[in-house]
């Protein structure tokens, strides 16, 4: 007739042994961000009437990771009120990160405008801590700017005219790779520079008159 404990006795540990089988069971929260492995000390000691014998084992117990953080951004500019298009009037207003960056119009195509940062504190070893960056296609918008998906790194694709529009809102949706995949949300605001048009050369000719 044996029975189990742990040494030391713990409150603190998220586990408890029953003392007649030795079963582990799970008494408190697990969170592998705080705590991914306890190494726990076993023991089991018979019940003799004259003298009492026991034996210990060190047990692990690995705590496997969940995909329950999204991607967060870091290293944004300002923190902006926002709401989804597509949410009802109940749910509450988030607060979204803003970059924010300047770029003078015309600028070739493939010039940097900014980069974004994210994070994520889950497992990057099965994809719940790996970030993939994406730019939503919208409807009725050029596709003025690509994002390096793993990078974060945001350039241009067409060229800008102040003229037509000088200030750009480009939404940035970070992804990590768990399943299901969870998501966040910044946005990215280029403010497009006027660079003054050349002097137009008049095709005219000029006369010079000599008195």
């Amino acid at each position: 007739n044996l029975t189990y404990f742990i040494q030391p006795p713990s409150k603190d540990l998220p586990f408890e042994i029953s003392p007649f089988t030795g079963v582990f069971s799970v008494n408190g929260e697990l969170d592998r961000e705080r705590e991914d492995k306890y190494i726990l000390t076993v023991v089991a000691r018979d019940n003799g009437y004259e003298k009492r014998l026991s034996s210990s084992v060190s047990v692990e117990i690995q705590v496997l990771d969940v995909n329950d953080n999204s991607p967060q951004f870091f290293n944004y500019n300002e923190l902006k009120q926002w709401k989804s298009p597509d949410a009802d009037k109940y749910e509450a207003v988030k607060m979204m990160p803003v970059y924010k960056a300047t770029l003078e119009e015309n600028a070739p195509i493939g010039t940097t405008v900014a980069r974004v940062y994210a994070n994520d504190s889950d497992f990057i070893g099965n994809g719940n801590g790996l970030i993939l960056y994406s730019l939503p296609q919208r409807k009725n918008q050029l596709n003025l700017f690509s994002i390096d998906s793993k990078e974060g790194v945001v350039t241009t694709m067409g060229r800008l005219d102040y003229e037509n529009q000088d200030v750009y809102n480009v939404t940035i949706i970070a992804s990590d790779l768990g399943s299901p995949s969870l998501s966040s949300t910044a946005m990215l605001m280029v403010t497009v520079n006027d660079v003054p048009d050349e002097v137009e050369l008049s095709d005219k000719p000029v006369f010079i008159s000599r008195y």
